[in-house]
């Protein structure tokens, strides 16, 4: 998937102003911003290095962050997928669907409960998290992983190659800050999907939005059944205001996800616009950064 150019920096001048003064707050060796509006990339921008140390790699387009809990809208829409094309019942309890873990572990939740992030957080014994179980449930309904099924349905077809479940270091994965001893690490993990191990481009995360923001129609082609994002709508219609809602968190005039190290993809579909702001460290006034990048991307939007 390449989309055209049409750069317009100095009109978002501000929300890159933003963006290099948390980095600095936040302590972030390595940065980038990247807004897509009405199908066109109107800016893009990348700073610093994949870490602090003397030989690290500088930061461009196929660097790889860890965008940590952002990778829950992944895990949603593969719950969407699987839920619209098993024509599953959202409120019946999740037991009816799996085999692999007794009733009473269960406690009733639903794929309600999972795809609004409601109840328990752990099941079973030895525990297991919410993520896991939504990856085994997808298994059992799919026959694929989080990772088979979104790689088939989404990644694959869009060409989206600079997204990817790290199992191995290599030399494009930006290391970031999250290890206990505050060393610069790369985390991890199993490909299967549900852990915290999902790296993405700038580019790969921004188009990952406008996915959302197009419904699902690229390039004149319905990639994946309206009715999976038709979902999402339902789903927020029933719910409370600013519920997280298949890993997105719904605002009056945006949506947005952000990870644990600062990856954060902000859609607001007024404007049919994507943005997104790459670290590899964050700060602790989060909630305040969230808003103001995202009131400041509207706001030019609004005024342009």
């Amino acid at each position: 998937m390449k989309l055209p150019e049409e750069m317009n920096d100095k009109q978002f001048q501000p929300l890159l102003d933003h963006v290099q003064r948390m980095q600095q707050e936040a302590g972030s060796s390595a940065a980038s911003l990247i807004v897509i509006q009405n199908g066109k990339i109107v800016t893009e921008w990348y700073a610093g290095s994949h870490h602090f140390k003397s030989g690290a790699r500088s930061v461009s387009a196929d660097s790889l962050f860890n965008i940590y809990s952002t990778r829950k809208t992944y895990i949603g829409l593969a719950t969407a997928i699987a839920v619209i094309e098993g024509n599953l019942d959202l409120d019946k309890p999740l037991h009816n669907y799996m085999d692999d873990l007794p009733q009473e572990e269960l406690a009733g939740i639903t794929l309600r409960d999972l795809a609004t992030k409601t109840g328990a957080k752990y099941f079973g014994d030895p525990k297991i998290e919410r993520e896991e179980l939504v990856c085994k449930l997808i298994k059992q309904i799919t026959g694929q992983n989080i990772a088979q099924l979104i790689t088939g349905k989404v990644l694959n077809p869009l060409g989206l190659s600079h997204t990817e479940w790290a199992t191995a270091p290599k030399e494009s994965l930006v290391c970031d800050f999250q290890a206990g001893d505050g060393y610069a690490s790369v985390r991890i993990e199993s490909d299967e999907g549900h852990e915290r191990n999902l790296y993405t481009s700038t580019r790969d995360l921004a188009y990952w939005g406008y996915l959302h923001v197009q419904q699902g129609r690229i390039n004149g082609s319905q990639l994946l059944p309206v009715e999976v994002f038709k979902l999402y709508e339902s789903l927020r219609a029933d719910e409370i205001p600013e519920k997280r809602i298949l890993g997105w968190y719904y605002q009056q005039d945006w949506y947005y996800a952000t990870g644990a190290a600062g990856c954060h993809c902000v859609i607001i579909p007024e404007h049919q616009a994507v943005g997104v702001r790459m670290y590899n460290k964050y700060t602790d006034n989060y909630k305040e950064d969230q808003h103001d990048f995202n009131s400041t991307l509207h706001s030019i939007l609004q005024f342009q």
